[in-house]
């Protein structure tokens, strides 16, 4: 288990900072839902831990394995929680799994674990009519078929979309032109103020009577240098339920490559990370949580602190790149541009 960086130091902590609340974590990737028609209730729990399985490991060809298989047999002492629910006027069999023996059948099995670290990609469409895709679009389900497809990779995948609010802060700062010109540094500037690392710029065009053209682009913003790197470049066609549901689908290919962790079968690695402007508990509470959270951690704990900095020393479950892709998809983690140390982050609140 994680060592809790305020267990060591409670008492010099409590001279320097006051207490305040933290955020809860997001739904977890170990709850499987499948639709409910059509099947047992013990038929459903295998679909929601195949669906697991994919989601946390990041690998698609997972339930392939005779390993995989073999854990259906184990449903009962896998399961923590499962019920029904709705689903937009459709019936749907949640499952909840055991998040440690979920994992550790993942070691055994060989396979990578990816945990919390899965960005919310912003997604700049332009559809057929050449206008932007706002939110409001989305969860009204103006256009069911592309609701549709994002929902069921989002379940399948366990990550999440958001699309821009089209609000007069957006015309001002991004046209559907921008997009179709895919001006980067344009889009960035509109999507900070969603605090999004990775945005979408897509154009939705009908090909032909019965299938559809998403051109699109996965791009990270790297707001240090003002840098924009095209991650994914990609054209889908299909209806328009399959090409949205694949362009997510890669995105996560994309995001389970570079986030999820293949436990060390050798020598444990260490590694102290440096963090400027920790000025309160409430920021120290909040930069534990954050270590809490990522799958490329095993274990850390304090080892100096002042008014100015936090070091901590880190135990790694993976390498040294998976730890600082993870630390970089956090917002308030920013590199200072150290030579000496990658891993020297100012705190941002």
């Amino acid at each position: 288990m994680k060592m809790n960086v305020l267990v060591r130091f409670c008492v010099i902590i409590s001279m320097l900072f006051s207490m305040h609340s933290m955020a809860l974590p997001e739904i977890s990737p170990y709850q499987g839902v499948v639709p409910a028609q059509g099947a047992t209730e013990t038929q459903l729990s295998e679909e929601a831990l195949k669906q697991v399985l994919i989601k946390v490991s990041g690998n698609v060809n997972i339930n392939k394995l005779d390993d995989s298989k073999l854990l259906t047999k184990h449903l009962d002492d896998l399961l923590a929680q499962f019920g029904y629910q709705e689903l937009n006027k459709k019936r749907f069999y949640y499952a909840l799994f055991d998040k440690r023996k979920i994992n550790s059948a993942l070691i055994a099995m060989q396979q990578p674990i990816w945990g919390d670290t899965r960005p919310k990609p912003l997604i700049w469409l332009v559809d057929e009519n050449k206008r932007l895709t706002s939110e409001d679009m989305i969860k009204g389900q103006q256009d069911e078929a592309i609701a549709s497809g994002l929902q069921q990779a989002q379940l399948e995948r366990g990550i999440d979309t958001q699309f821009p609010l089209i609000d007069l802060d957006d015309a001002l700062a991004v046209s559907a032109s921008d997009i179709s010109g895919r001006f980067y540094q344009t889009v960035a500037d509109a999507s900070q103020r969603y605090d999004a690392e990775y945005f979408v710029v897509a154009n939705l065009n009908k090909a032909n009577n019965q299938q559809w053209q998403l051109s699109w682009e996965l791009v990270q913003h790297l707001a240090k240098n003002k840098n924009n790197q095209v991650v994914i470049k990609q054209t889908n066609t299909g209806d328009k339920t399959a090409v949205m549901q694949a362009m997510l689908n890669q995105i996560a290919d994309y995001y389970a490559q570079r986030f999820a962790i293949l436990e060390n079968k050798g020598q444990i690695a260490t590694q102290v990370l440096s963090i400027n402007n920790i000025h309160s508990l409430a920021h120290l509470m909040r930069l534990n949580a954050l270590l809490e959270e990522l799958n490329a951690v095993d274990t850390f704990e304090v080892i100096n602190i002042s008014e100015q900095q936090v070091q901590i020393s880190v135990t790694l479950k993976g390498g040294l790149n998976s730890l600082q892709n993870a630390l970089d998809a956090h917002s308030q983690l920013e590199s200072n541009g150290s030579t000496i140390s990658p891993f020297h982050y100012n705190w941002q609140p």
